[in-house]
């Protein structure tokens, strides 16, 4: 069951992070601005793109949705601990992938509240 559940942690990681990540690389935009910022976090960088387009760079309003994003991705930590309650399986197996996780969780939001103006591309 250990394993298992080590799938499923491994799993929720490359859906916040692999997954992003592999789009970002495959998308056209090859600029250098926050490029450090981009490969660490690259759903968060996602989300600040299509915020961007919908908000037409209006930065109180993009900021204020990061800040909502980091209360929802904080929510979100209920998917990854679900099915290790479901099943019984002690947290202390996956302390290191739920560790992880919820620090990638909580800082990923947190480094897109405060940036300096980014220029229209």
């Amino acid at each position: 069951m250990k394993k298992i559940m080590d799938l499923w942690l491994y799993f929720y990681i490359s859906c916040i992070y692999f997954l992003p990540l592999i789009a970002l690389l495959r998308s056209s935009n090859k600029s250098s601005n926050f490029l450090l910022r981009r490969l660490l976090f690259p759903f968060e960088y996602l989300i600040q793109r299509r915020l961007e387009k919908t908000t037409n760079y209006n930065r109180g309003s993009i900021r204020a949705v990061h800040i909502f994003i980091w209360f929802f991705s904080i929510f979100s930590l209920m998917f990854a601990t679900a099915p290790l309650i479901f099943f019984h399986e002690p947290l202390e197996n996956h302390t290191t992938l739920l560790l992880f996780i919820t620090y990638y969780c909580m800082l990923a939001p947190f480094c897109f509240w405060f940036q300096p103006r980014n220029l229209k591309q």
